[in-house]
């Protein structure tokens, strides 16, 4: 075997293999430290491309959105979310990310440990952004705006998760049964009935639920209670999942189509009840006359002639 002796402090070793572990001593020993925060890298290199971080230059720009940063390899990262690309996956809940440091802040969300506390409401976060966020909750401030129906909100994300309500996006799907979810905390709240004792009962029907709020919401078909109202036009619904896919009227989403003569509609509904002119299909017959129709508002339309004037 050969003999070779170390570049850095001379010592004589034999064989390539021990050579290889007594450099990667060097390498461990070696700590460079940023003289401004005091944080150690193994190499000089790292430490100088951490030190423009201090300085605020920023010289690398996103040609898509402008925004600028210090090195380019985070330039190349932001880049990956332009592109939606979504290599990093969370092997708890499977939610995906861009940059493998956004899932590792995220994993500290499952770990349940949260140090960081509101003083005004005592809720507990696990990351100090968090709370920060939260902050301008308790102090009305919502600089976020929602450009399709000007819905303020107090952080980015939240106005993201919004938006995607309008245009119909939905990529969270139930492993269960399949439903899709436009953000992942509905999927996780769906997921509960699934997994979950119904122990909130409906005392006028009887019909159980896994949450208390869903409960509430119920409660609305019972009362006539409309208290979620259109923005625009003013109409009132009793869930606001009604009143998310009312908006789609006005805003001309229409993602689901007639196979036969390719008009679309804002709601399955409509085009399950479209679907029945083409099939020929007249279930709601008059009484008086026997004459029969394909929609139910058709038929009472009809009545009126039958009404003495």
């Amino acid at each position: 075997m050969s003999r070779m002796n170390c570049w850095i402090c001379g010592k004589c070793v034999i064989g390539h293999g021990p050579m290889k572990s007594h450099l990667q001593s060097h390498i461990e020993e070696r700590k460079d430290e940023c003289d401004i925060c005091g944080k150690v890298f193994t190499a000089m290199s790292a430490m100088k491309a951490h030190r423009k971080a201090h300085t605020g230059l920023k010289n690398h720009e996103c040609v898509i959105c402008g925004k600028m940063f210090t090195g380019i390899s985070d330039l190349k990262m932001h880049k990956d979310t332009h592109a939606g690309v979504k290599n990093h996956e969370c092997d708890i809940c499977g939610e995906k990310f861009s940059q493998i440091g956004n899932l590792n802040i995220h994993r500290k969300t499952h770990s349940g440990f949260k140090s960081y506390e509101c003083e005004m409401c005592g809720k507990f976060f696990a990351r100090n952004e968090h709370l920060t966020r939260h902050m301008d909750i308790h102090a009305g401030i919502k600089n976020y705006e929602c450009e399709i129906c000007a819905k303020a909100f107090a952080d980015s994300k939240t106005l993201k998760s919004h938006v995607s309500v309008h245009i119909g996006v939905r990529e969270y799907a139930c492993e269960i049964c399949g439903k899709a979810f436009t953000q992942i905390g509905n999927l996780r709240r769906h997921a509960d009935t699934h997994t979950k004792v119904k122990n909130y009962d409906c005392e006028m029907c009887g019909m159980s639920f896994t949450r208390k709020d869903s409960l509430a919401g119920h409660m609305h078909a019972h009362t006539g209670v409309k208290s979620d109202a259109c923005q625009i036009c003013g109409k009132a619904f009793l869930k606001m999942g009604y009143l998310n896919t009312h908006k789609k009227t006005h805003l001309g989403v229409r993602n689901y189509e007639c196979e036969v003569c390719g008009k679309a509609f804002a709601r399955k509904g409509y085009l399950a009840k479209h679907v029945h002119i083409h099939t020929g299909i007249r279930k709601y017959e008059c009484d008086i006359c026997g004459k029969s129709f394909t929609f139910p508002g058709s038929l009472k339309s009809h009545g009126y002639v039958h009404i003495e004037v």
